[in-house]
């Protein structure tokens, strides 16, 4: 199971994931990915040239937490994306089990 940041794009899921540790969780027991999406597009674009037409709110995104107390991960993302076969996709990027996480819209992510 993984934590970070993601897009979905061209059919595909893009985004940065890596491993935490339970001590990284903050006074309500949510551990987030210290990664912006702001801020890891351009790191983004350079692996993926088709990307630089493109503003990082432009692309539907979210991002994925674990909540520590609950012992579930969260996916955040635009809700474009809720759907079965991309929460899939978003599940198997994250090394998730897909039937038990938490999937949620969130405005924040609006495209």
């Amino acid at each position: 199971m993984k934590i970070g940041i993601f897009w979905y794009f061209k059919n595909r899921v893009i985004g940065i994931t890596h491993h935490f540790n339970q001590s990284d969780q903050d006074s309500i027991g949510l551990i987030d990915s210290t990664y912006t999406h702001v801020e890891y597009w351009e790191t983004l674009k350079h692996s993926f040239p088709n990307l630089q037409e493109f503003e990082y709110e432009e692309i539907p995104r979210g991002r994925v937490i674990y909540n520590a107390k609950k012992q579930k991960a969260y996916v955040y993302m635009d809700a474009k994306l809720l759907k079965t076969a991309i929460a899939k996709q978003v599940a198997e990027f994250f090394e998730l089990d897909f039937e038990s996480v938490i999937w949620m819209k969130d405005p924040h992510y609006k495209t």
